[in-house]
């Protein structure tokens, strides 16, 4: 991808010199072209009377030197011209570069910019960004004393040189750092998923380390997770515009993406392969390669990418392989490596293209996110599905060994009282045979006592892994009794959401498609009720149902409810703008809460489900009944509650089935 990158950035264009206008400052002004360049240094040469007629003429962005008298110092100068619009306007002047950078404008001093001296002095911020206003029409003369202090003859070829200068409004300057720092957000997001996702499969291989697969995938996720931090999101943190000059081929990432690769192949190798021969070739070459990577050139961090790569396309040919041959579990796996290595792929095409464009935009920004995002869980998501499924597995053996092993205990038992009835008829006849048969038992009683220590233990891995799922008392109860007492709560607020209009949303969608959006909108409101501590309950077809106050009580819990619900507002108005954008069908929704008494607990004895009861939840219900598209309709009760925290808009008393007569409220606004 960095290579395509590089690629397309070199291929400037020549283009005539403008008269830049207000207009042209609204679209970014890149001053990238037509520079003329000096190696040294001469604080003169900032002057704008000064004659650089002679200087050479030089791209900015990814330059390369091969000049032997430079040595990571020299000079830029460029001469526009502004036509009056521009006079006296507050311009925003964004410059990103490798190295450290003073930048002159018509021999005025604007500032110091660049990376390499904040590797020594992380805290010395110097991108921030530099405010002119040109004071008169006609020419201006930009000057720029590039400075190289950590430049060095034997770079890598991945380092990239140069700079970027570019002129924006003082609220597009804003627009792109709001950008930059949500990918920055994300990408850490994406990392650290990553690294707990690790974390548990660690924990996995601590109770049952005879599945080495655990093991492996949790380095697989912990190096994925370290490689994101350490690249991918150092190189949103500095932005799109600087890109170019990101280092997202660091040491420290490609170390941790071979790692990954390895371990991946290795967990393949473990599950499907016998013949391991090809996994040892490949792990002796990535020692190789690394050990050349750290003592001889970076340059042959390109190799490590290069074994990366093939790790992957070799536990790819052994799910294949092995999903041909009907093992359990490849196929799943063999989907999840076919659409990460695919995706990752079209990902590093399609950023090239679009950097080398210059396309970079919301949009092309959003398809990057979502491509990276497939990336990197579907390896995740298949081998996880598998492990789980392995789990189970290996836990209903252990079920069906421990009853077996009762069975014989039984058994033993029985026989033990048997022989010793035969010792109390025979026992002058038969004292010899009695000893030989009683010390038989013996031995048999002490190897049962020993299979029974080892499935008690076993048990209480399984016991462990159940705590895991469900709160200590209802598990216990659970156990003891197979059912859960239901909990009474005074005070609690339920909140139904519905979607209103799924006929005419159906009519346009498959249902394939009408199921992927519902996912959707389920998905975000579960991260918002998770986001506010709410408890989710369940989904009943097209409705969604929440509770706030229990399990844990909480006195504002009409607020919190009220909050989560706005929210959800928040997220289908913004859905349906993009549905509406794209001339898809969208979702119409309406949503009502109720506060009161109810009961809780678990139901079944099978798949449990932790559910609620009472007269406030059926009255819940009515209120979303006649709520209205886009509202939030509120009872008293929860209104009384939330009162002093929102503005609301009462409806009068209207009929509701069952209860007559009831007042009802619309949620309006929060009071600040």
């Amino acid at each position: 991808m960095l290579l395509v990158v590089n690629i397309c950035f070199s291929q400037d264009s020549i283009q005539a010199k403008k008269i830049y206008s207000l207009q042209d400052l609204e679209k970014e002004i890149n001053l990238k072209r037509d520079w003329k360049s000096k190696i040294g240094n001469n604080l003169s040469w900032k002057e704008t009377d000064f004659n650089d007629e002679e200087w050479k003429p030089q791209t900015a962005v990814f330059f390369n030197m091969k000049d032997s008298a430079y040595k990571g110092e020299m000079w830029f100068r460029q001469k526009i011209q502004i036509d009056s619009s521009l006079v006296n306007v507050p311009i925003s002047l964004i410059f990103n570069s490798k190295a450290d950078a003073t930048v002159y404008i018509d021999g005025e001093y604007k500032g110091i910019f660049g990376k390499a001296e904040m590797i020594s002095n992380p805290d010395n911020e110097k991108n921030h960004p530099v405010v002119i206003a040109f004071n008169k029409t006609g020419e201006h003369v930009f000057a720029v004393h590039y400075k190289d202090s950590l430049y060095s003859e034997n770079q890598s070829v991945f380092s990239s040189n140069g700079f970027k200068l570019s002129l924006v409004t003082t609220e597009k300057y804003v627009e792109k750092t709001e950008v930059n720092h949500y990918l920055w957000l994300a990408m850490t997001a994406v990392g650290m998923m990553f690294l707990t996702l690790g974390a548990i499969h660690f924990i996995l291989f601590g109770f049952y380390r005879k599945f080495v697969a655990n093991l492996l995938f949790g380095i697989f996720n912990f190096c994925s997770g370290l490689s994101i931090l350490l690249g991918y999101a150092t190189v949103f943190k500095s932005g799109i515009d600087g890109v170019q000059f990101t280092d997202m081929a660091s040491p420290s990432s490609i170390i941790f993406s071979l790692i990954g690769g390895l371990a991946i192949s290795a967990t393949v190798n473990f599950l499907f392969n016998k013949n391991k021969i090809f996994f040892y070739v490949l792990l002796t070459l990535a020692a190789v390669s690394l050990i050349l990577t750290f003592t001889v050139s970076k340059n042959f961090m390109f190799l490590c990418s290069i074994i990366t790569s093939t790790t992957m396309l070799e536990a790819i040919i052994i799910v294949v392989i092995a999903a041909i041959n009907k093992k359990t579990g490849a196929k799943i796996i063999a989907i999840g490596l076919i659409c990460s290595f695919s995706f990752a792929l079209f990902l590093g095409v399609f950023v090239g293209i679009m950097f080398g464009m210059q396309k970079l935009n919301t949009v092309t920004i959003s398809i990057i996110i979502i491509l990276m995002i497939l990336s990197f869980f579907s390896t995740p998501f298949a081998m996880s599905a598998f492990l789980a499924s392995n789990f189970a597995s290996v836990s209903r053996k252990l079920q069906v060994q421990l009853k077996q092993v009762n069975n014989l205990s039984e058994q033993a038992l029985n026989q033990e009282k048997e022989r010793k009835g035969l010792l109390e008829n025979k026992m002058n006849f038969l004292e010899t045979e009695v000893k030989e048969r009683t010390k038989e038992i013996e031995i048999q009683k002490q190897q049962i006592e020993k299979q029974q220590i080892e499935l008690l233990s076993e048990k209480q891995k399984s016991e462990d892994l159940l705590l895991n799922i469900l709160p200590k008392d209802i598990a216990d109860e659970l156990k003891e009794s197979g059912e859960s007492k239901v909990k009474q709560f005074s005070s609690v607020s339920i909140l139904f959401s519905d979607f209103t209009n799924l006929d005419s949303v159906s009519q346009r969608l498959n249902s394939q498609e009408l199921l992927d959006e519902l996912n959707h909108c389920f998905k975000a409101f579960d991260n918002i009720t998770t986001k506010h501590q709410i408890e989710k309950i369940k989904t009943i077809s097209y409705s969604y149902m929440a509770v706030s106050g229990l399990p844990l009580v909480n006195d504002n819990h009409a607020k919190k409810m009220i909050e989560v619900a706005l929210e959800m507002c928040d997220f289908i108005t913004s859905y349906q703008e993009e549905r509406r954008k794209a001339d898809k069908p969208y979702f119409e929704i309406k949503i009502g809460i109720n506060s009161g008494e109810v009961v809780a607990g678990i139901v079944g004895i099978k798949k449990f489900a932790y559910d609620i009861w009472g007269d406030a939840v059926n009255t819940a219900a009515r209120m979303k009944a006649r709520s209205e598209n886009g509202k939030i309709n509120v009872g008293s009760t929860t209104y009384e509650l939330a009162k002093s925290h929102f503005d609301f808009s009462y409806r009068g008393e209207l009929e509701i089935k069952g209860k007559g007569l009831a007042k009802m409220y619309f949620v309006e606004t929060k009071t600040n």
